[in-house]
């Protein structure tokens, strides 16, 4: 498992703000969606781990009209990782929210092995 992708292990905030400890094993796989998806591509410095996380950011660099279908593709580039280990079957929905100028709200859907199904949400703001 990428080792960026689980940070910070075993903890996240709490709707105040305080960190909380992961409790399940479903907690701990949806923050480590969550951290694939607002990490930007790139970015790790680790060799190996360049492909970790998404192109989320360069939405604003989309034509507003293929910005949706943009978005799912990079969701599911971000989370075939997962798909790959087994952890995730696929990426069922994905819904981009923009909201004022460059920023953005992702909701997503996963299915589980077992058919059960795992919501994310995530907001951040385009990059340039």
């Amino acid at each position: 498992m990428d080792p960026v992708i689980n940070h910070p292990a075993g903890y996240t905030l709490d709707d105040s703000g305080n960190l909380k400890k992961w409790r399940t094993q479903k907690e701990k796989l949806r923050q480590r969606l969550i951290n694939r998806l607002i990490m930007r591509r790139s970015i790790a410095a680790i060799p190996g781990y360049e492909e970790a996380g998404s192109r989320l950011y360069t939405l604003g660099r989309v034509k507003r009209s293929g910005r949706a279908d943009a978005a799912k593709q990079y969701t599911e580039e971000a989370l075939q990782p997962e798909v790959e280990a087994g952890e995730i079957i696929r990426v069922a929905t994905v819904i981009l929210t923009e909201g004022e100028e460059g920023k953005y709200s992702l909701a997503v859907s996963v299915e589980l092995p077992g058919g059960e199904m795992l919501d994310l949400e995530v907001s951040d703001t385009y990059g340039s």
